[in-house]
This record gives structure tokens, C-alpha cells and sequence, in this order.
């Protein structure tokens, strides 16, 4: 009897406790929407910067910044719907204007033409930004938009603690069903931060955290004047705004062209360059299948896993019953490297750029709980080859002479890799055939000088390049022409 009364207690006790923590968190939060106001929409713009994420000088480093002219944002939280607009000072890729849209689960962008293009993503494409619901889930990072989603989520707690010498409440809730999201309101009712995880294909589950600060009353709400969002502890976006329009009115659907969209799952494209070498292309990042006598070696296994997945049924299919025991990686960049944990579940060895050892050996190892991939599903040995300067892998017969070269401005990690047998130079970035009859460059990109440079350097037998973009191999001679060569 004993036993029983005291259950019951403290089965009661608990569900008591959880009934007042739950109404502690619903009146932080009423008393933060009371303090800087409940918008059904909002429209803010400004200045700052916004960075290349995923594309730093080398591995550990910040993401390049892009000064820009303007930033403006409108969301309308009921529609769950939202608009960025970026006016960058000097063009770049993308153009000197981009744009993201999103609206449920349809996202877009609207080129300098006024034409919606419909965002799909993971499947061809790196660009974790064109995700539904990652862009979605920016939406509830801003500071009214943690309010409503927090309040309307219905397992929102509240913990009080200590930051920086001041008392703050830090509210915690599930958005979209699966990410955890922390919010952070200080002394004055204010949002000050607010922090996630989401899934990224080399970084596994990855930190975003959105600070604000410098509130001030726009148009009879409370609002940050300085707005910082960071990936991976590094910065991402850092704006001043200075313009505020509370219950802007704001109809943001999905245009027809978007709405009607259709997933298009990986495709390959293979082409024979030689006896045992293959271009394998079909997206806008391409791989290079090399048969050896009792293995396979790729080069690049780009963007992320469905893609790398897809190269690597290929390469099985080429080549039967040979196991892909190496790949090499041109760089560490995301959408370069956004195949390598899934390479590395494959239990081959990655050859990549000795700069980046530390970094990969950790991230592969990352726990991916968010989306679990091959590697977080059945973990395998990290195994990395850096390249300082040469490195070569042969049997013999077949071989590939792995390059570091210097003196390129996109990274400071960029291997090249040269197939003696096929006199092809496998290469990312710092050259990307166009179409045939295209007019070459003028001033000559300076990545694609550089190539040449260290090709002569290297006093390499080339008769033809293969871009991990573009169109595809072309003659050396193409490549020479471009660059504003003569061909000894």
C-alpha cells in the first residue's frame, strides 16, 4: 500500500511540476512579446555583410565576407513565408543581386529578369540555403518569430542561469519536429540569441546561433539594430538595420512555375576518356573514375551524399567487383567536399591536401544525428593521406600524380591530379569549360593562369583537361587559347 501511495505521489508531483514549468515558459515568453511586440508580419532592412559559407581560405578559417549595399527581409510568420534581398557591393557568384524565398515547403529565388526559379534541394545542389526547411527555420531565429514558434510548439521549457554576470531565461522547444531551439531572454524581456543544429553533409550536425543587440523602438516595436548569425562558430551574416516596418502588408505565394516543380533525384552522365578512365558528369560538380588492377580510385565526390552515392554506383558499375578504395579530394570547400564522409563509409581512403587532415579526420568522426548518413549509421576508420607537395598512386601500370598547386586565390588548399595514361589533368575551380565557340575571358582569370603556371611548372604532358565543372574534358589546346596561350 505503501508503495503504491508514494507512485501515485510522485507520479502527481511530477506531472505538477511539469504543468508549472510549462506555464513559467508561456509567461516568459507572453511577457517578451509584451515587451517588443507580436507582429503578423515584418518587413527590416539595412546594411552589412553576408559571407560564403562553406568556402573558406583553408579549413578553420572565417567565411569570406561580401560587403553589401543593402539587406532587406520581409516574413509574414502566419504564411510562414519569407523574402531576403541581398544588394552586394561588387558582383560575385550569383550576381551583384540575389534572393531567397520561401513559403511552406516551396522555396525560390527571383533572378534580375523578375522570373521565380524553384530551389530544390538536397538533390543537385550543395546549397543547404535552398532547403525548405532550413530557410523555414530562419524564420523562428528571428526574435519574434522564436516567440510565436515557441509558444505555439507546446513542449517549450525555461531554465534561468547566468551569462556574462547577467540573469537571463533561456526557453528551449522543438520546431518542425525535429530541431531543438534555444532562445535566450535577457533582463528586459528582450531575445537576444537563438541557437540550433542543423545538418550539414561534411560537418554532420552543425551549430547556428543568431545574436541580437542594440534594440530600439521602430514603428512602436521593439527590434535589434545589430543582427549577427554564425555557422559553425564562424560568421555568417552581420547587419545594422535601420529601417522597421511592423504589420507591413505582406503576400508572399508560390508562384506557379515553383508550385508545379518537380524533385529531380542525381543523374550520371559517363563519358570514356581512355582505357580505365572515365568522366562522370550529369550536375554541376563532375567526379573522374580511375580503374586500377585490383581497386578503383575516384576523383571528387562532390556535394553531398545522394550525389557521391551516385558516383559511386557508377564507378561499380564501370568496373565490377573492384572495391573504390581511394578518393582524391581537389579541396576542402563544401560543395567539393560534400561527399567525403560518404566516401569514407565506403572504407576508402581520402587523398587530400595535407592542410586539411586535422580538419576532415575530426568532422568525418562528427556525430549526424539530424539526418544520419552512411557514416553516422555504421561509423568506419578515418583514413587521410595529406599531400604536401606530390604524392603517387600506381600499381604499376595505371597511376595518378597527385599536385599541390600553389599561388591560387579561391583556396589555399588546391590539389590537381594528372593521369599519365590518358594525359588529362584533373582539376576544380580554377578553370570550367564553357561552351566551344565562347569567347575567352578578357582580363584572363587569374586561378586559370595560375593553373597553367604551375601545369609548365610541373612539365606535365597534357593533352587534355577534365573541370569538375563545365562542360566536360576538352583539349589542352582549348585551355591554352583561353588563358591567352600559345601551344609549344
Amino acid at each position: 500500500m505503501t508503495k503504491t501511495i508514494n507512485t501515485g505521489l510522485g507520479v502527481y508531483l511530477a506531472l505538477a511540476a511539469g504543468t508549472l514549468f510549462a506555464q513559467d515558459a508561456k509567461t516568459v515568453l507572453l511577457d517578451a512579446q509584451k515587451a517588443i511586440g507580436n507582429p503578423q508580419s515584418i518587413q527590416y532592412s539595412g546594411t552589412g555583410n553576408y559571407a560564403f559559407f562553406g568556402q573558406a581560405l583553408s579549413p578553420g578559417k572565417d567565411w569570406p565576407k561580401r560587403d553589401l549595399k543593402s539587406y532587406k527581409r520581409t516574413i509574414n510568420y502566419d504564411q510562414k513565408s519569407s523574402r531576403e534581398d541581398f544588394a552586394l557591393v561588387a558582383p560575385t557568384f550569383g550576381g551583384q543581386s540575389q534572393n531567397f524565398e520561401v513559403n511552406g515547403d516551396k522555396t525560390w529565388t527571383v533572378g534580375a529578369d523578375g522570373a521565380p526559379s524553384a530551389q530544390i534541394a538536397p538533390n543537385g545542389t550543395f546549397a543547404a540555403a535552398t532547403s525548405p526547411e532550413e530557410r523555414q527555420l530562419q524564420i523562428w531565429l528571428t526574435p519574434h518569430g522564436f516567440l510565436r514558434a515557441a509558444l505555439a510548439a507546446g513542449d517549450a521549457k525555461v531554465k534561468s542561469q547566468t551569462e556574462a554576470g547577467k540573469k537571463v531565461k533561456v526557453v528551449t522547444f522543438t520546431a518542425l519536429g525535429k530541431y531543438k531551439v534555444s532562445g535566450t531572454i535577457d533582463d528586459q524581456n528582450q531575445v537576444v540569441k537563438v541557437e540550433t543544429k542543423i545538418d550539414n553533409p561534411v560537418l554532420g550536425d552543425m551549430a547556428v546561433v543568431s545574436t541580437y543587440s542594440d534594440y530600439k523602438d521602430f514603428n512602436g516595436i521593439k527590434f535589434p539594430a545589430r543582427i549577427t548569425q554564425t555557422k559553425d562558430g564562424f560568421v555568417l551574416a552581420d547587419y545594422t538595420i535601420d529601417s522597421v516596418q511592423p504589420n507591413a502588408p505582406v503576400d508572399l505565394p508560390v508562384p506557379p512555375a515553383v508550385q508545379s516543380a518537380e524533385l529531380q533525384h542525381t543523374k550520371v552522365e559517363t563519358t570514356r576518356v581512355a582505357d580505365g578512365v572515365w568522366f562522370v558528369g550529369g550536375s554541376t560538380h563532375h567526379s573522374v573514375v580511375v580503374e586500377f588492377k585490383n581497386y578503383v580510385a575516384l576523383i571528387e565526390t562532390p556535394l553531398n551524399e545522394e550525389r557521391a552515392e551516385a558516383v559511386i554506383a557508377e564507378a561499380k558499375k564501370l568496373v565490377p567487383n573492384k572495391p573504390v578504395r581511394y578518393v582524391i579530394n581537389t579541396h576542402h570547400h563544401f560543395d567539393h567536399s560534400g561527399g567525403l564522409r560518404t566516401a569514407v563509409a565506403e572504407g576508402a581512403t581520402i587523398i587530400a591536401p595535407s592542410l586539411d587532415k586535422a580538419y576532415y579526420e575530426k568532422s568525418f568522426r562528427a556525430p549526424a544525428t539530424l539526418v544520419p548518413d552512411a557514416q553516422a549509421k555504421n561509423p568506419k576508420k578515418v583514413n587521410i593521406i595529406g599531400v604536401t607537395d606530390k604524392y603517387v598512386l600506381t600499381d604499376g601500370t595505371q597511376s595518378i600524380e597527385v599536385y599541390v598547386t600553389p599561388g591560387d586565390t579561391h583556396t589555399e588548399d588546391m590539389l590537381i591530379a594528372y593521369i599519365p595514361s590518358a594525359k588529362a589533368v584533373v582539376e576544380a575551380d580554377s578553370y570550367s569549360p564553357a561552351a566551344a565557340n565562347a569567347a575567352p575571358p578578357s582580363p584572363t582569370p587569374p586561378n586559370a593562369l595560375n593553373l597553367y603556371n604551375n601545369i609548365q611548372r610541373l612539365k606535365l604532358d597534357v593533352a587534355v583537361v577534365i573541370g569538375i565543372h563545365g562542360r566536360g574534358p576538352v583539349p589542352y589546346s582549348e585551355f591554352v587559347k583561353f588563358v591567352g596561350k600559345v601551344q609549344s
